[in-house]
């Protein structure tokens, strides 16, 4: 028999998925893909970098966009956690994805890591947020997510799951939306 190892709450299958919409980008670049974090964008990243060290919060997974301003937005963020030790990895499938490819990307991590940070884009972010919310969630934070999430926001979902691969439609509580 094996044993679990408590989640973040002290639940042995308990679970945190922070989707965040890159900060505020600049308008101009060659493609949309190379466009750069503005420096509000840095701002917005680095806010909501605090939050997470002053709420003890360390992704042990963190999936970021190939897009230049979702790295930026990463690199930013993760200057408020000093000696972050997690695993990162930038994909392609967040840019060019949606909703389903970013859910699918989530199921496939190691049930080890009970805390997830993905950075990507909208409508995505906010799409998968409103589609993970069950009914526990918070009306305001799933207002804001059927609406849509400004520039350096992130949704703050967590619930019990065995593993990852069960994560589904309304298989999450959204407890806040944290705007940077």
């Amino acid at each position: 028999m094996t044993t679990a190892t408590p989640g973040p709450t002290g639940d042995p299958d308990s679970r945190i998925l922070l989707l965040m919409r890159h900060g505020k980008a600049e308008a101009f670049g060659e493609q949309d893909i190379d466009r750069p974090l503005a420096e509000r964008g840095g701002q917005q990243a680095r806010l909501v970098g605090d939050y997470l060290e002053s709420q003890g919060v360390r992704p042990g997974r963190v999936l970021v966009s190939a897009a230049l301003r979702t790295r930026e937005t990463w690199d930013a963020l993760v200057a408020a956690m000093p000696g972050f030790d997690g695993e990162v990895t930038f994909t392609e499938d967040i840019y060019a994805g949606g909703p389903a490819e970013v859910a699918d990307l989530v199921r496939g991590v190691e049930d080890d890591d009970r805390i997830v940070l993905v950075v990507g884009h909208e409508p995505t972010m906010s799409t998968l947020s409103h589609q993970l919310a069950d009914d526990d969630s918070d009306p305001g934070a799933a207002a804001q997510a059927r609406i849509g999430l400004p520039t350096g926001s992130m949704c703050v979902l967590s619930g019990s799951l065995a593993s990852w691969r069960d994560l589904g439609e309304d298989s999450l509580a959204l407890l806040t939306v944290v705007r940077g």
